[in-house]
């Protein structure tokens, strides 16, 4: 049986090439959520979706329970290991094919699926708690009976499913407190994104940071158990672009007194892994230390540190940190199963007496370069002359075009220099861990100033360009966020008459960093800017502009308009709907904002775009910019028509003053009949700053208790975070938003 994909499915390692489109295949009990998270899953990356007890019914002609009953369990498993072989042939490409949960119990079936997850095709485990299973199965019918405990079920088929899967999903559901409980519960859809993009290659959730030119950091976590961490991962998590996961610090509730050497049962660490991915997206470093590298794991208990190093694959983790101590045939086996994942090959010397100029390094390096896609060395500096050593080492490596990123440190406080020059990963601790991971090690705030100091973070300068600015909360934003980044920068106002050539002046100067522009100048700027990004083009406006370099050392930059309006909406409208299914969408108003929601709604797939704007030739004008999406202009708003999709997201984008919920009073009459919507969440978003309940959403409040409402402020402040991002290259910290609210009520 052969895989097809745009190129290859497999590399000559066995491993999946990135973008293979190979079919997903999803295993597990009946109950564990394989039909929601197939669903969930083909939305993610827009394939198609298959069921295949409706599949067999569909051929058979007759329901899965009449079929049993008539023909027997024997029967039935050989037809449905018939209907599995049709499957993984006939649609080997672009689906995510569900089975029935009983697939395993056919040694023909497990064969075929190993088969296929051995060419490299995905076969996803869907692993839900047992007692979640149980409940569930309770009160559901549509399939036969099992004749036995689930749980008897679930034991025999548990080594089955392990059998066949490539890979683990862990439909996590369990019940934490307060805001993390409806966080994890959000999370799941942003989980279901990110793992099976990763595990397809359709888009890696690798750090882009780890490059030439850049810096990168990793949070170490140190907890024993990391539930009490999760109310604080934002916080923790300021700044860096990865978190480590130190296995080898973890321990069982049961095992919270066992010190020493110690192996956390697997089961343990995939329920951490699982509850932290709800919380986060940000890839994880997975790292298993041994004791004699300067963590707790056992040296010698190779077999199960390979286990928990193929879990983190199963479970698609980013980034594995192995040992290069470890046996190499089996570093090279995990490697052939690695896929979009990544190897970090790390080396560490506790002793003092590794030296960066001597032969020992170089055969470490040497071993390390040719087992990871990362090298990770650390000695230990006795001496600030061991830092230099360091650093002329890893300059040599280097000069290497073909060089592989490497992470080299000196522990300890002497070494503490290393830390703040190294570029790649650089792992960081922070002041709310229970204890740092290793000695010496800084956070990423002392790290910025540090640079700062040492004149490798130069001060830049931010600015806001437009008329009337003053009571703009960017400068909130984008300083607050400085600030607690530890970043040298300013962000300041620049109001002025026109784009004239104080701007012109900003833009070019030696410490420009970037700006955000506003009305009246989204248009006035573009022939300022040297190209702009095709969201800039399409919706013909620029609000942020970003110095671009052009060369590793960023001595010389081009100016990059883009448009980030229409990125917010789209992250507005993601983490409020269960589904990325938008039915159909309605945009009130024509202009400039109306463009960037079109845009968004399109880009994420709006089946149709309902326009109404009270001069209905500047909606027809919208048609003809956006000729690919689905716009019907409407006469009204006030009822929907027979047979009219209505919208589960609605975008307004016309002043507060003007909107009016008295059908008796001029302005933009708002009727209550636009939120008929029922079957799940709907989104509403208004685009005006001030008030910030408009009649709008006061209406979606009164009139529908299933529709999620989002007041301009908040957009104004996605918008500032994917700036910061663009500017900076880091993640902005979101506790911003309570100084930014702090001081939008202030001012009334």
């Amino acid at each position: 049986m052969e895989l097809a994909s745009h190129n290859s499915v497999a590399s000559s390692s066995g491993a999946l090439n990135q973008g293979s489109a190979a079919s997903v295949i999803l295993i597990g009990m009946r109950g564990s959520g394989k039909s929601f998270i197939g669903d969930l899953a083909a939305s993610v990356l827009h394939w198609s979706c298959i069921d295949a007890d409706t599949y067999f019914e569909t051929k058979h002609k007759v329901g899965v329970r009449q079929f049993v009953q008539e023909h027997g369990w024997p029967a039935f498993r050989e037809a449905e290991t018939v209907i599995l072989e049709e499957l993984l042939t006939e649609k080997s490409t672009r689906h995510v094919i569900s089975l029935g949960g009983g697939i395993v119990e056919t040694p023909a079936a497990r064969q075929l699926l190993k088969d296929y997850a051995k060419k490299g095709g995905p076969v996803v485990h869907i692993l839900r708690q047992i007692d979640e299973v149980v409940k569930y199965l309770g009160v559901e019918g549509a399939r036969p009976a099992y004749g036995e405990p689930i749980t008897d079920v679930f034991r025999r088929r548990e080594p089955w499913f392990k059998e066949c899967c490539s890979h683990i999903f862990v439909n996590y559901v369990g019940v934490l407190s307060g805001d993390v409980d409806r966080a994890v519960k959000k999370g799941t859809r942003y989980e279901g994104t990110r793992f099976f993009n990763h595990v397809t290659g359709q888009l890696p959730n690798l750090v882009s940071n780890v490059a030439p030119g850049k810096r990168s950091y990793f949070l170490s976590l140190t907890y024993s158990d990391i539930t009490p961490a999760l109310p604080h991962i934002e916080e923790l998590t300021t700044g860096v672009d990865a978190i480590e996961l130190r296995v080898d610090l973890l321990r069982s509730p049961n095992h919270f007194d066992v010190f020493g050497p110690y192996i956390p049962p697997t089961s343990y660490v995939a329920d951490q892994v699982a509850v932290l991915r709800r919380i986060t997206s940000i890839p994880i470093v997975f790292t298993v230390r041994t004791v004699s590298q300067g963590g707790v794991f056992p040296d010698t208990a190779h077999k199960e540190a390979f286990e928990l190093l193929d879990l983190a694959l199963r479970l698609g983790v980013e980034y594995i940190d192995v040992e290069i101590s470890f046996p190499e045939k089996q570093i090279r086996d995990l490697i052939t199963r690695k896929g979009s994942s990544q190897i970090i090959a790390s080396w560490h010397d506790w002793s003092g007496d590794m030296k960066w100029n001597g032969a020992l390094v170089k055969e470490k390096y040497d071993i390390a370069d040719s087992l990871g896609d990362i090298i990770k060395i650390c000695g230990k500096a006795n001496t600030l002359q061991d830092n230099f050593d360091l650093y002329a080492f890893v300059s040599r490596a280097n000069s290497n075009p073909k060089a592989k990123p490497i992470i080299a440190i000196n522990t300890g406080t002497e070494g503490q220099m290393s830390r703040v020059l190294n570029t790649t990963f650089s792992p960081v601790s922070h002041p709310l861990l229970p204890t740092k991971a290793a000695p010496g090690q800084l956070s990423f705030t002392d790290i910025q100033r540090a640079l700062h100091l040492l004149g490798q973070l130069p001060s830049r300068r931010f600015f806001l360009f437009g008329t009337p600015i003053a009571h703009s909360m960017s400068p909130t934003i984008h300083n607050t966020a400085f600030e607690k980044l530890g970043l040298p920068h300013v962000y300041s106002l620049l109001e002025t008459a026109d784009v004239g050539e104080e701007i012109k002046a900003t833009i070019t100067a030696p410490d420009f960093g970037g700006a955000s522009v506003t009305i009246p100048f989204k248009l006035d700027v573009i022939p300022l800017l040297d190209k702009l990004s095709p969201a800039a083009e399409a919706i013909g406006a620029v609000n942020t502009i970003i110095p671009r370099a052009t060369n590793t050392d960023g001595s010389k930059h081009i100016l990059y308009g883009e448009n980030t309006d229409w990125l917010a909406i789209c992250e507005c409208i993601r983490t409020r709907l269960l589904s990325s299914d938008i039915h159909a969408a309605l945009v009130i108003g024509a202009g400039g904002t109306a463009r960037a929601a079109i845009y968004a709604l399109h880009s994420l797939g709006a089946e149709r775009i309902y326009l109404y704007n009270r001069s209905a030739s500047k909606a027809h004008d919208l048609v003809h910019t956006f000729p690919n999406a689905r716009i019907e202009v409407l006469d009204g708003i006030q009822q929907w028509p027979n047979g009219v999709v209505p919208p589960n997201v609605i975008v307004s984008t016309v002043p507060s003053s003007a909107q009016t919920t008295d059908k008796d009073q001029n302005g933009l009459y708002i009727p209550s009949t636009l939120f008929q919507y029922r079957d799940g969440p709907g989104v509403v978003i208004d685009m005006a700053y001030k008030p910030a309940e408009t009649p709008l959403l006061a209406l979606a409040k009164e009139a529908a208790s299933n529709w999620n409402t989002v007041p301009g402020v908040e957009v104004l402040l996605e918008q500032g975070y994917i700036q910061f991002e663009l500017w900076t290259g880091r993640r902005c910290p979101r506790s911003v938003s309570k100084t930014v609210w702090e001081k939008y009520t202030a001012s009334g």
